[in-house]
């Protein structure tokens, strides 16, 4: 089965991209997805995260992601509390469903993290391939802005927490570039499935 490691920076378009691949077959293994589902209510992650950052974190008995938000862009020694508490779990659960897809024999799957890079994942063997999804700084302000209703510094903020994406773009063996029109992403999404069907084994010579 080969592992191919999704990333890009936030406001790319990654999860644009995601849905295409998952449009055209590919099983996808959102870390996203699966960070909410670790802090769901009644688990010991939000217990965690409560005695970590206080009370006002939760909300209605939900982790209030606004709030944590507040809290940890912008603030190094709080971000990496949170990632001590959540990233172990994350981690476990995506090993979980890269064992499922395993077993239903999947010739390719795309593990989708925002922080694929940040974590290392393209130097512990974790991934076979990485595609990075790239759009212009101007781009990436503007949308992150109008997506979260944002004002400069916060919108700057999340941006920075994270690895530029000209850094990211240098362990990629794709680059899948988001600035253009929506059926230009999705011509580049099927070349790049097109050369991994070249490499998957279940697909070599056939």
């Amino acid at each position: 089965m080969l592992i191919v490691g999704l990333t890009g920076g936030i406001a790319s378009g990654k999860t644009t991209v995601s849905t295409m691949f998952h449009e055209a077959g590919i099983p996808i293994i959102d870390a996203d997805v699966i960070s909410r589902e670790v802090v769901e209510p009644g688990t010991t992650v939000l217990e965690k995260i409560k005695l970590t950052f206080g009370p006002q974190i939760i909300k209605n008995g939900v982790l209030d992601r606004q709030q944590l938000g507040d809290t940890v862009f912008g603030n190094e020694a709080n971000l990496s509390q949170l990632n001590a508490i959540i990233q172990p779990a994350i981690s476990n659960a995506i090993q979980d469903k890269l064992a499922f897809w395993r077993t239903q024999k999947a010739p390719i799957v795309i593990l989708d993290v925002p922080l694929l890079v940040e974590r290392g994942y393209h130097e512990n063997d974790s991934v076979d391939q990485i595609i990075v999804v790239t759009v212009s700084e101007a781009t990436q302000l503007a949308r992150l802005k109008a997506r979260n209703q944002l004002d400069d510094y916060a919108a700057n903020n999340r941006i920075k927490s994270q690895l530029p994406l000209s850094e990211k773009v240098k362990v990629a063996d794709y680059v899948i570039d988001n600035n253009g029109t929506l059926a230009a992403t999705r011509e580049q999404v099927a070349q790049v499935i097109a050369k991994l069907k070249e490499i998957a084994p279940e697909y070599a010579g056939k």
